[in-house]
């Protein structure tokens, strides 16, 4: 029989060849697919999330731009004491003179009007009285500096704040899920169980149809607890300023609450918040940019200087023996009399002071009330992981003697399941109330500015 096509007939190179490209294909195909996030999710702890955040929180590096910015403002404020020098210069390469006619013994000679082809000009100005604008354009930059000192140390604690928060919302999330687990894992067996003694005529239809209810709201807790997580560590990474969730290690905990540290604290005077000391600053700024706004009517007196060099002798722009010089120094008064601008420049800059005055009497009116709502919510919350403790002891032990009635025939199935939703009420209101506490304790501390 003869063959077209055989293998032996096939040289061993193209068969190296089509085994090379076939694997080259393969290695394409599996670097084309979409990585495993989880393979990705950064674990960090509490301490390398702070330092994390310090780096890339982009409020942060926001507020040290502003910072930097308003160093330079308060340089700009200071330079308006110093004299102002420019040098400037004109070079013609076409020019046709205007004529001016004069009388010469009854006949009239017109005379070119002759102007320097090319000249340099030395200007030197000094301010020396301006109605104290200088001087209030000054003061008010160093409160805008001080403000701006203020504002960035108090956004670094308010991130680190946000960043502790939302690490605990993802240890918070974890354990949820944790209980969540150990929930359904039970309900399963209960569930299990409870068939069981269905096929052996001791329980009811009733018995199994309840379990299984139960069991598919566990599933949807548990779905929900997955998906908590989720967004919890995508809140993190926010936070962070890192691009992706970021995960907290399994080895953390929440803090166990203690009424103990906060039930003495007062607020008062001695506790100056941060934001509210810039806000007051800004308002000492605004005030006397006001007051320099409004020394617009005020005569200005300055020192003035110029020194020209100029050619008028030919067009010739490096003929430096042609060149000509001149100078002049003497003081100058400016005065506006009616200047509508700067009228309404002013107006503008006292009702901005009025704005800085009412958010400072806004933010100080709203300080204590926070500190008050989050000393009360952080007490109660204290209050309430301590009755979640007692009751999550109170449902082990009912559990265990749930079981044991169980197993010497004076329980039933349905006393058994009452119980270990109980428990798992119990656990996850444990998780919850050390959250609460935890964040009540975050939004004390931003509330009286300092940490506890």
């Amino acid at each position: 029989m003869y063959r077209l096509f055989s293998p032996r007939s096939v040289p061993i190179k193209i068969l190296v060849f089509c085994f090379l490209v076939s694997l080259f294909t393969v290695i394409s195909v599996r670097a084309e697919e979409p990585a495993d996030p989880a393979q990705d999710l950064k674990s960090l702890s509490l301490d390398q999330a702070l330092s994390s955040a310090v780096e890339h929180s982009p409020e942060l590096q926001k507020a040290d731009a502003a910072r930097e910015q308003m160093g330079w403002k308060q340089v700009e404020g200071f330079s308006v004491f110093l004299p102002s020098i420019n040098v400037a210069g004109s070079y013609f390469f076409t020019k046709k003179y205007q004529f001016i006619d004069i009388p010469f013994n009854g006949v009239m000679a017109s005379i070119p009007q002759i102007f320097p082809t090319s000249s340099a000009t030395f200007n030197a100005q000094w301010m020396l009285f301006d109605g104290l604008h200088n001087v209030n354009t000054y003061r008010s930059t160093r409160h805008l500096k001080s403000a701006a000192e203020a504002d960035y140390t108090w956004k670094k604690f308010s991130l680190s704040e946000d960043v502790k928060l939302a690490y605990a919302q993802v240890v918070a999330a974890k354990k949820l899920e944790n209980v969540s687990e150990q929930n359904l894992k039970t309900l399963q067996n209960h569930l299990d169980q409870v068939q069981k003694l269905k096929s052996g005529g001791i329980s009811t239809n009733y018995d199994v149809l309840r379990v299984e209810a139960q069991l598919s709201e566990a599933d949807a807790e548990m779905l929900q607890a997955r998906d908590n997580i989720q967004i919890a560590r995508e809140k993190l990474g926010q936070v962070l300023g890192l691009d992706g969730p970021v995960d907290a290690l399994d080895s953390s905990e929440l803090e166990v609450p203690s009424s103990d540290p906060v039930k003495n604290l007062r607020y008062g005077d001695d506790h100056q918040r941060l934001d509210l000391q810039a806000l007051s600053e800004r308002v000492y700024a605004s005030d006397l940019t006001d007051s320099a706004s409004g020394s617009f009517w005020i005569p200005k007196i300055s020192l003035n200087g110029q020194y020209v060099m100029y050619n008028n002798l030919n067009d010739t722009l490096s003929d430096w023996e042609r060149y000509r010089s001149g100078w002049s120094a003497g003081f100058f008064l400016n005065w506006d009399i009616f200047s509508p601008t700067e009228f309404a420049k002013s107006k503008e800059e006292k009702y901005k002071a009025i704005q800085n005055q009412k958010s400072l009497r806004q933010a100080t009116l709203a300080a204590p009330v926070d500190f008050a709502f989050w000393k009360k919510r952080y007490l109660y919350s204290a209050t309430l992981y301590l009755a979640k403790k007692a009751d999550l002891e109170r449902a082990q032990e009912t559990v265990r003697l749930a079981e044991a009635g169980f197993k010497a025939g004076v329980r039933t199935t349905t006393e058994v399941l009452d119980a270990e939703l109980e428990l798992f009420k119990a656990r996850a209101g444990i998780v919850h109330s050390q959250m609460n506490c935890t964040e009540a304790k975050l939004k004390l501390e931003l509330a009286l500015g300092q940490t506890i």
